[in-house]
């Protein structure tokens, strides 16, 4: 029972750990205390579920990486996503498509000369 200023009181439960009131009848640690502990993928204090943030469980709300497409992101492959990733298919670690040869963009930090012009076979300029 709670008296005398305590927060909580777990009786001869307190300072038990995560999920328990501390021996001097505070709240213990817990999901939603703003600390990842005890069990706890992640605790932000607010644990919303928003995109990249936390659950009310405390574990991970969708997220870049997490190996599933959703919120803003164009792809998503996991540990596979690369912050030099080229080709079709292939994630950046930003989870947005990777450019590819045939994206219409010229990427010369691919080695790409050309991108869909007149005489660019492959992404290189061919001399007739």
């Amino acid at each position: 029972m709670v008296s005398n200023g305590e927060l909580c009181d777990q009786g001869a439960m307190n300072g038990a750990g995560y999920g328990f009131c501390s021996a001097v009848c505070t709240i213990g640690p817990h999901c939603g205390d703003g600390v990842k502990n005890g069990p706890e993928q992640c605790d932000n204090g607010t644990n919303n579920g928003s995109y990249g943030s936390c659950k009310a469980d405390c574990t991970f709300a969708p997220y870049c990486g997490d190996g599933i497409k959703n919120g803003p992101e164009q792809c998503d492959n996991g540990a596979m996503n690369s912050a030099t990733a080229y080709g079709v298919g292939q994630c950046t670690a930003g989870c947005m498509a990777a450019p590819y040869c045939g994206d219409g963009i010229v990427e010369p930090a691919f080695g790409e000369q050309c991108d869909g012009n007149p005489g660019c076979t492959n992404c290189h300029y061919v001399i007739p």
